[in-house]
């Protein structure tokens, strides 16, 4: 007989089609009924509130004079709280952001009670192969899941489930979804073939005689009759025995037969039974990239600079620093970051990440203005604070604006040595709208604003540094030289055809790269969810279309501006007649340094058509059958195509289990002599075309207009979602997107992920001119010229610098970006430096770790 342990529940979108507003409202009556039933009936289960514990936040925002009756039955256990503060993504969403939702979601679980220890995700469109570490990393055992799972990957449901850094946790699948048995009947004889079909299709992959029924779907209410009706078809029938139970009760029993699962490694992606999604990676790449830069600017900006304040005495914002996280955490869930919305709900998305860029930004600008005013000039002129949040000494280039009126100015450090700079852009500045004192002045004072990059040296690590910006002064600029349509240094050397057609040359290895960042404009007639292409699609390139190209350079680096304009379909019903009856017109501007074997790429593209995707194509020529991309603190090996691709028709799939991927910021396709790494700032999903095997196409953007569709090549049947217009995903305007292409010429190497970290993560310049629209009282203290707080000598990549969220500490961490253990290194700081986790607690009986492998992250309790 076969145990069957039911476990009642409620999946709570907070938004989708319908608002957050519209969820709180039910939120509100769910509620009600909910504690009013626990209450008066205390042989009721206990409740799975979806694990993540902003349900609480909005309810008690609705009803907090509930807020006792609500503990009490926590504390009870009667409600199953966290450990996530939202059901967040796992494949789009930063690192940082998945450790913060564990640790903010358990911090604010243990506000009521004990948060439930199992990794609960019943909804996420797809699985990190790094979540066993995430748990672990927080003393979580065991996982619950749903998306990606199928036979082909593990030929059971219940297994044990392994991360790269030998983390590992007891998964259960639930192949049907966490609504399989919904809604079910109140009397027992009409329930019983229901609740049968059920269980056998439960049990049709189970690994032992243990089977999970979850009771309960999408904001559903509590079904109090089911327990009752169970404990009558227990005397009905000997097929099933069926247990009121929690995960931890069947994680307990399975436990016990621990050493008959099987293992598994990986990430979960397969939607044979359940779609996961594949086009959420660049639904509203708009939004992407606003979350992208969001996640970086408080975690490697903002609270690193916020550290080495405090560590001046200057105060910490902590709870503000929390709410930039938690509201950003609420677009993190997996309908709200994938975009995958009614439009209203994707502008309420976007909004909380511009509300969370509005405050990080604000206090970046004040904290920077407070470390100025502490600091004795050294130099005549005005003081440029330069600021390196990575843990190591840097030197490099680092981008400054200034607005000055006069024609010449110069720039040097602290002792008057002259720093070589370049005009990067110009334009004329209204002073009225800088500085607060001129608003109400009749006569406008034009300055000049200029947008330099500098070249710097010595920059302490997780500190900073001071350069003096001196105007009327002559700088002296080193001599350069400008070749028309090509690009060149001792690296690389790169030409433009009369078509716009580009080709790149590694001169170390002699390796060519013809059609280097081709444009491919194609048809898309999928949704919010997936990208699919038309039944005949009409593809359009920028060859041949371009416009103009001009290049340019200085005493730093030359630059190569092309202007393609291509003729493009409207909309899909013009694109399957083949008319071009509009334009697209996209502007690349590829920079090389003149000291770097890295060519950046900005890309700015005028969306005025429907229904298509463009990508941008790197051919690496590597003769491979796999690439790499990154994943959260870690790198993930993929096939350039899927073997399930050959059977996903005959098997009847769900959906097709297409070569689009999704990735943090980079893929690297590479063989032995040659290949191609692409580095980017927020995009999020890449593309092995079919036919192109060797080409690694990164997708700019996708225009779609509705929600969901019925019926489409990639994704049969019926629509995902609501069938629902949604003319905003068509994202029209202007778009921006940044990249680096990084030639290879075998393995990366430690050189290679020390040029990523650098590109990604570049030095924070500012001016301080004393110009601001806030003013506030000198705080008094002196500060030297430059200052480190510590440092760390190592290759794991940076992944932030703040305070601990408990306790007195400052909170270090790195990375390793690679796919091999690498060295750890030593931080030095004159405060004690103890090894800790993502949850922030000391690893007790842990020494320091010379190694660190691949995907692990590596967390350090620094003493203040």
């Amino acid at each position: 007989m076969k145990t069957v342990h039911l476990i009642q529940h409620t999946h709570w979108d907070r938004e989708w089609y319908f608002t957050e507003n519209d969820s709180k409202a039910v939120l509100y009556y769910f509620m009600d009924d909910l504690l009013n039933r626990l209450e008066s009936d205390p042989q009721l289960p206990p409740f799975v509130l979806d694990a993540q514990t902003v349900v609480l936040d909005d309810y008690l925002e609705v009803a907090p004079e509930n807020l006792s009756r609500l503990t009490a039955l926590i504390r009870e256990g009667r409600i199953l709280i966290g450990p996530w503060y939202t059901q967040t993504d796992f494949l789009v969403v930063g690192a940082e952001s998945v450790a913060r939702n564990l640790l903010l979601g358990i911090e604010g679980a243990r506000k009521y009670g004990a948060p439930m220890p199992v990794g609960y995700v019943p909804d996420s469109f797809g699985q990190s192969a790094q979540l066993p570490m995430f748990l672990q990393q927080f003393a979580i055992g065991h996982a619950v899941l749903w998306r990606g799972w199928c036979e082909h990957d593990v030929a059971t449901t219940e297994f044990i489930w392994h991360s790269d850094d030998g983390s590992c946790v007891t998964t259960a699948v639930l192949p049907w979804g966490y609504g399989c048995a919904k809604w079910l009947p109140a009397d027992a004889e009409t329930a019983l073939p229901v609740v049968q079909k059920a269980c056998r299709k439960q049990a049709q992959f189970a690994a032992s005689d243990l089977i999970l029924l979850p009771n309960g779907n999408d904001q559903s209410p509590f079904e109090y009759q089911v327990p009752e009706m169970l404990n009558a078809l227990n005397q009905r029938q000997d097929e099933f025995h069926f247990v009121n139970s929690s995960f931890g009760a069947f994680f307990t029993a399975l436990d016990k037969q621990r050493d008959h699962l099987p293992d598994f490694r990986g990430e979960l992606l397969s939607p044979k039974y359940m779609r996961i999604h594949r086009g959420i990676f660049s639904t509203r790449i708009d939004i992407k990239k606003l979350n992208a830069k969001l996640e970086q600017t408080v975690s490697q900006y903002l609270e690193p600079l916020l550290t080495v304040g405090a560590s001046l005495g200057l105060p910490y914002p902590q709870t503000a620093v929390d709410n930039i996280w938690r509201e950003a955490m609420k677009s993190h869930a997996h309908d709200s970051i994938g975009g995958c919305n009614s439009d209203r709900v994707n502008a309420m998305v976007k909004n909380r990440l511009l509300s969370g860029m509005e405050m990080a930004e604000q206090l970046l600008e004040l904290n920077f203005k407070k470390l100025s005013e502490g600091i004795t000039a050294t130099q005549e002129g005005t003081q440029i604070l330069l600021f390196n949040s990575l843990p190591t000494l840097r030197s490099g280039k680092v981008r400054l604006t200034v607005m000055t009126p006069e024609n010449d100015f110069r720039l040097c450090d602290n002792d008057g040595n002259e720093c070589h700079w370049q005009l990067i852009s110009e334009q004329p500045q209204d002073m009225s709208t800088v500085v607060q004192e001129l608003s109400n002045s009749t006569e406008t004072i034009w300055y000049r604003k200029c947008e330099l990059l500098i070249d710097v040296k010595n920059v302490p690590p997780c500190g900073y540094t001071t350069l003096w910006f001196q105007p009327g002064e002559i700088t002296q600029h080193l001599p350069h030289s400008v070749n028309p349509h090509q690009l060149e240094n001792h690296f690389l050397h790169l030409r433009a055809d009369a078509q716009g057609v580009l080709t790149l040359t590694d001169k170390r290895s002699g390796q060519h790269y013809p059609h280097l960042l081709q444009l491919v404009d194609g048809g898309d007639a999928g949704d919010n969810y997936n990208y699919s292409p038309p039944v005949q699609d009409w593809k359009i390139t920028g060859d041949h279309h371009l416009l103009e190209c001009h290049t340019d350079g200085g005493s730093l680096y030359n630059r190569m501006v092309l202007r393609y304009r291509l003729p493009v379909p409207q909309d899909l019903d013009s694109r399957q007649q083949r008319l071009a009856d509009a334009s697209l017109d996209v502007t690349l501007t590829l920079t090389l340094m003149h000291d770097s074997p890295s060519l950046s790429v900005d890309i700015t593209v005028d969306n005025q058509t429907r229904d298509h995707r463009l990508q941008v194509l790197m051919p690496t020529g590597a003769e491979t059958q796999v690439h790499f991309a990154d994943q959260p603190f870690g790198l993930i090996q993929r096939d350039n195509q899927p073997a399930a691709m050959k059977i996903w028709q005959a098997e009847n799939w769900n959906e097709a289990p297409a070569a689009l991927y999704p990735m943090q910021s980079l893929v690297i396709m590479h063989d032995e002599k040659r290949g191609l790494c692409a580095v980017t700032e927020g995009l999020r999903e890449y593309e092995i075309p079919e036919n192109q095997q060797d080409v690694l196409a990164v997708t700019l953007l996708r225009s779609v207009g509705w929600l969901g569709r019925a019926n489409m090549p990639y994704r049969p049947g019926r629509a995902s979602g609501m069938v629902l217009p949604s003319p905003e995903s068509q994202i029209p305007g202007l778009h921006h997107c940044s990249l680096a292409v990084m030639p290879l010429t075998g393995m990366p190497d430690a050189g290679f992920w020390q040029r990523v970290e650098a590109w990604k993560t570049p030095m924070l310049a500012y001016l301080a001119t004393g110009w601001s629209r806030f003013r506030l009282n000198p705080h008094g203290k002196n500060f030297a010229a430059n200052y480190s707080l510590l440092s760390w000598e190592t290759a794991l990549h940076f992944s932030t610098l703040k305070k601990s969220q408990r306790g007195d500490h400052w909170v270090l961490r790195g990375w390793n970006p690679s796919a091999q253990a690498i060295k750890t290194g030593e931080v030095k700081s004159h405060n004690a430096v103890t090894p800790s986790n993502l949850a922030e607690t000391e690893r007790s009986g842990e020494g320091f770790r010379e190694m660190t492998k691949a995907g692990e992250p590596v967390t350090f309790l620094i003493g203040k």
